[in-house]
């Protein structure tokens, strides 16, 4: 177990996210490896932003979390955005794109 003052790490993100293959069901695609060629697996959280911080609970609500990473293999950093949406207080889907180093998204991964 984690002790509360420790911030958030790589294993609070799921392995994979899924890509709607529409009549021919879901694709998983590997989340947690590096964006850039490297296709690094070891990743760290460099920082972990969330706008807006708090969920109110009213009726539906989209909160972006960024999450900033570090591939151990290649040193890159990048973003996994991770668009949440929430209906009366209760997480529904989770929307993931990701964004250089430079902040350019990438596009959309897939949602989990």
């Amino acid at each position: 177990m984690r002790r509360l003052e420790e911030g958030p790490t790589i294993d609070d993100l799921p392995d994979e996210v899924f890509v709607a293959l529409g009549r021919r069901g879901m694709e998983p695609i590997p989340l947690k490896e590096c964006t850039y060629a490297c296709d690094g697996k070891e990743l760290t959280v460099i920082s972990v932003t969330k706008d807006p911080p708090n969920i109110q609970g009213h009726s539906i609500e989209v909160v972006i979390e960024d999450w900033l990473v570090e591939c151990e293999k290649c040193k890159k950093r990048f973003t996994i955005r991770c668009k949440v949406r929430y209906v009366d207080g209760k997480m529904i889907d989770t929307m993931v794109s990701l964004l250089d180093d430079r902040g350019n998204d990438l596009g959309w991964l897939g949602s989990y």
